[in-house]
């Protein structure tokens, strides 16, 4: 027999453990094939804005994932097989002989895996292609293609990472010694001690990191959330697993004792898998969130970015008539309201806390115009002002709102200075060109027909349409018709590039959700079928004392659950303080965020659960055969 078909038999006779690590690894290889072959696409490059510097962060974040991936499954493979190797040397075959064998073995499967995904990713292509650009807004026609520079890119990444893992495999006969082959699966742990100092500590770390979270220093709260994650599995599972055998009842009910001893044997093993798990999961949770919150929003935000169906600074009137009979003359999108929006720029002083506040750009509205367009710009009503007083609006201010009022705004004339004096700050948003954010003061009209004799007016052109969404044609028009001073701003252009930036966006999040999935999902199944192997012995004289396969189901199910939903919770409660911090800080709606987070946990427990019913199944024919 041949060196390539021992390598064949023994994965024939290894399928069911390679079988999901196989699957997971095409997952990897077609959504790594597909993100690469985006970039030659000509649709998704005409659509998408810094396709190539998006994509390569991507491949770079999915490489990392598979790295890691591989990595833990190869070590876990590795541990499963020392024994088999064992016996291979003790028969009597040479150590470059078993190392070949295996290196050729793992070959054989890396091969596999690469030229199925690679298939598989080439008849996806078009589908993920399509998928992309409804997510864009785009038009969906695509015609079909298979870039070889994707095709290169997988099979060169892949192919250094199967070496990698190869030479491994090569290596295992010579890291070990024969008698440790042997009794590899047979190393146990020591009971550990419940650690009340640990717990403390794993409080106050994970406590401190959300401290930092909600304080602007999420970067500085990381290695805590590390640290305290991974004492916390130390101390919590300990402390856990010790109170389940303080309940006599329940612990010597049937053969709870069995998997409870199991679990509290190899806490220690499995602490940091845990935390790896919890960690993982942290980050996926609000990264899924947001991006699905972010598409869902992309009308909402775009009606904030641009109010107005089309809006622009006139400069010219004979241009103002050509833009009028451009958009009066659009049947499909009947005008709906018309506005002129007069505006006087000036500068000023002022002690309340605005940036800049020595040399402050101020932007004065009337309180006439503030009616006329506080519909549109959702404003909300304002007590009615008078001489000197004023109502400032900007969005993005971190300062309470009763920290302005009362505060003097000192504003140069040609002879002398207009002192207003702020109300109020209203935290909305009015956007009458793209940009930053401006503020805006409204006073009673009296002084803005004051203020006007000093300095000159200049007027906004505001048009509402209908179904704005689909104002294509008439927004190229009239951005061929404009030019820079003009501040020309489209709902249509804003919505669409919203959409493509969010649609991009969530393309990413959700594959990359799906290797991370696959990832976190295989790594706890295949460790534990790797104790499931070693306990396979144990399980056999249970049954022999006449212990019943129901209850050794009913014990599989129950550690194995322990095991998925520890870093389940621990990573939905970082994710959920790291979200939290984010929507207090950018004073975003609470409500709405809290709610996509839960379909994002949703989303993610669905496809979990799947992992864990395959893990008890697998695990359940391994131990009770």
């Amino acid at each position: 027999m041949t060196l390539f078909n021992l390598a064949k038999k023994n994965i024939k006779g290894n399928i069911n453990n390679y079988l999901l690590y196989f699957l997971s690894m095409v997952v990897c290889i077609i959504i790594f094939y597909t993100f690469n072959s985006l970039l030659y696409i000509p649709e998704i490059q005409n659509t998408v804005k810094n396709l190539d510097s998006t994509m390569s962060q991507t491949s770079f974040i999915l490489i990392g994932f598979i790295i890691v991936f591989i990595g833990y499954s190869n070590a876990l493979f590795t541990k499963k097989r020392k024994k088999e190797v064992g016996l291979y040397s003790l028969l009597g075959v040479k150590k470059k002989t078993i190392g070949r064998m295996l290196f050729v073995e793992n070959i054989i499967i890396g091969a596999m895996t690469l030229l199925t995904g690679l298939v598989l990713g080439i008849i996806l292509s078009r589908l993920s292609t399509m998928l992309l650009l409804k997510l864009l807004g785009a038009p969906i026609e695509v015609s079909f293609s298979i870039p070889l520079e994707a095709i290169l890119t997988t099979t060169f990444i892949f192919t250094v990472i199967t070496i990698f893992t190869s030479v491994q495999s090569y290596l295992l006969i010579y890291r070990f010694q024969l008698s440790e082959l042997f009794h590899a699966e047979k190393k146990g742990e020591k009971v550990p001690k419940a650690s009340l100092l640990s717990a403390a500590l794993a409080f106050v770390l994970l406590t401190s990191s959300y401290w930092l979270m909600f304080n602007g220093m999420a970067m500085l709260a990381i290695p805590l959330v590390v640290i305290g994650t991974y004492l916390l599995f130390r101390s919590l599972t300990v402390y856990l697993l010790k109170r389940a055998q303080k309940k006599k009842a329940k612990y010597y009910n049937g053969i709870n004792i069995i998997g409870t001893s199991h679990l509290l044997y190899r806490v220690r093993g499995n602490a940091m898998m845990l935390t790896i798990i919890a960690l993982l999961i942290t980050g996926a949770i609000p990264y899924i969130q947001v991006g699905f919150f972010e598409y869902a929003m992309t009308e909402k935000d775009a009606q904030n970015s641009a109010p107005f169906s089309y809006i622009y600074l006139s400069k010219d009137e004979a241009i103002d008539q050509q833009i009028n009979h451009v958009i009066a003359n659009d049947k499909n999108h009947p005008i709906t309201e018309q506005l002129d929006i007069p505006i006087i720029s000036v500068e000023g002083s002022t002690t309340a806390p605005f940036q800049d506040n020595d040399n402050l750009s101020i932007n004065l509205m009337a309180e006439q115009t503030y009616h006329q367009v506080k519909k549109t710009l959702d404003l909300g009503d304002i007590p009615s002002l008078s001489g000197e007083q004023a109502i400032a609006i900007k969005y993005f201010i971190h300062q309470p709102d009763a920290d302005f009022k009362g505060h003097d705004i000192e504003i140069p004339l040609p002879q002398g200075k207009q002192t207003l004096t702020l109300e109020k700050l209203e935290k909305k948003s009015v956007r009458l060109s793209d940009g930053q954010e401006l503020l805006y003061l409204v006073v009673d009209d009296k002084m803005f027909n004051k203020m006007a004799e000093h300095f000159p007016l200049i007027t906004y052109k505001a048009y509402e349409v209908e179904n704005e969404k689909t104002t294509k044609e008439t927004s190229n028009t009239l951005q061929k018709l404009s030019d820079e001073n003009m501040q020309l701003m489209t709902y249509y252009d804003k919505y669409t590039s919203l959409k493509a930036f969010t649609g991009m966006k969530t393309f990413i999040v959700s594959s990359l959700a799906l290797v991370l999935l696959a990832a976190t999902g295989s790594i706890i199944y295949f460790k534990q079928i790797s104790e499931a192997h070693a306990d396979q012995n144990r399980y056999e004289i249970l049954r022999k004392i006449g212990v019943s396969k129901k209850e050794v189901r009913s014990t599989i199910a129950k550690q194995t659950l322990f095991v998925f939903i520890l870093p389940l919770l621990i990573g939905i409660l970082n994710g959920g303080m790291l979200l939290l911090s984010i929507v207090v800080a950018y004073n975003m709606d609470l409500i709405e965020n809290f709610l996509y987070f839960l379909y994002a946990v949703a989303a993610y427990g669905v496809i979990y659960l799947i992992y864990y019913a395959l893990t008890i199944t697998s695990y359940n024919k391994i131990v009770n055969k």
